[in-house]
């Protein structure tokens, strides 16, 4: 029996009389995904075997030593904060804890996760975090994933001091593949205008949406704003919502995007009698999770290589903005980031890019120019 909201997973009996579900896909191997449809582990495992990526689902044993990491970490999930955060979050943080948990300490005697929070010295949380370098962005969250059990170890006065203090780490990339400008004429080629592949594509891209903001995206959102520039007044028309992420913690940021002609074109088609911009075959509106799923369904029958995602696409419009030169500043409140080394790397990139090009380009005029010396024999 295949499973409607995931492509390419069917259901199956094992043996023994159980039912399984694997994810089966024409020229790639077969995956067993664990548990349960729309459980944590089930999607995460899904989504790296679509996506490209891999994923690791370790179990935690019940028993835990009092005040050790695992006892910090069940502390963790108890609290208010934890409980705020959205499922996505919850998982990544999750998988991050239990993959630094199964790690071993430097004897190889004791599992990381079973040690004492008072055992977690500055030169252990670097080992520790030495051990995802390879993936920035990962290292950037275990980081954040220790920061938050010491946290509860310090407010249980099990530690006194931080040892993670003033330790940095910032990802070269969030993680996610910006779409080329080769990639996305495949997408448009395949899905054009009007269609729900399109129009979720043009959200992501022209709005440099989270696929959370995509789902909820509003007709009622829809608002006119007046700015003053050179002294005159403009009227722009543009969408104002509360993103989504952080929503929980901070109460979410408002921001307004303006309506581009880029995008003006992909929804003039579209009926404004629906309640979210992007609906359903069915008329309603998408969950983030299927919305993942679908996009990654679509890219596959585009004849794209696995890896591109919706947020690659965000990452897409910054490449954009920065390569128009658009400020540090404009970068954050387009993409509506608060972390300005984010906005940093697109204008970083774009910028050595052409400075690079222009010193060229003037040893190139000076070379045309220089004379030629003939020598006379």
């Amino acid at each position: 029996m295949k499973h409607p909201d995931y492509p390419g997973v069917s259901s199956m009996v094992t043996r023994h009389g159980k039912q399984r579900w694997r994810l089966r896909r024409s020229g790639w191997k077969d995956v067993m995904l664990p548990g349960e449809p729309h459980t944590p582990d089930f999607d995460e495992v899904y989504f790296s075997a679509i996506e490209g990526r891999t994923a690791d689902v370790v179990a935690l044993p019940s028993v835990v030593s009092p005040k050790s990491m695992k006892a910090a970490y069940r502390l963790l999930r108890m609290g208010e904060e934890w409980k705020a955060l959205d499922e996505k979050s919850r998982t990544r943080y999750s998988q991050t804890i239990e993959r630094i948990f199964a790690f071993t300490t430097s004897g190889g005697r004791l599992k990381v996760g079973d040690q004492p929070m008072q055992d977690l010295k500055r030169s252990v949380a670097k080992a520790i975090l030495a051990k995802f370098s390879a993936t920035p962005h990962m290292e950037r969250i275990a980081l954040v994933c220790l920061r938050k059990l010491v946290l509860v170890a310090i407010d249980e006065e099990w530690i006194e001091t931080d040892p993670t203090y003033k330790i940095g780490r910032n990802p070269k990339t969030d993680g996610h593949r910006a779409w080329t400008p080769e990639v996305m004429t495949k997408y448009e080629k395949r899905w054009p205008v009007g269609t729900r592949q399109r129009t979720a594509y043009a959200l992501a891209l022209w709005l440099g949406n989270r696929a959370s903001d995509v789902t909820r995206l509003r007709w009622s959102h829809y608002t006119t704003k007046h700015v003053v520039e050179n002294g005159e007044v403009r009227a722009v028309d543009g969408f104002e919502f509360v993103q989504f992420k952080g929503r929980k913690i901070k109460g979410g940021r408002r921001i307004f995007l303006p309506m581009t002609p880029m995008l003006e074109r992909e929804l003039a088609t579209l009926s404004r009698d629906t309640e979210t911009v992007l609906v359903t075959s069915r008329g309603g509106a998408y969950t983030d999770a299927s919305l993942s799923t679908r996009m990654a369904g679509w890219c596959a029958d585009a004849g794209i290589e696995p890896g591109y995602t919706m947020h690659g696409l965000r990452k897409a419009l910054g490449v954009k903005l920065a390569e128009a030169d658009a400020s540090t500043r404009q970068l954050m409140e387009a993409l509506g980031h608060n972390n300005i080394a984010y906005a940093e790397l697109y204008s970083r990139e774009a910028s050595q890019i052409r400075l690079a090009v222009q010193a060229m380009d003037k040893v190139t005029k000076l070379e045309a120019i220089k004379p030629r010396l003939t020598v006379l024999k």
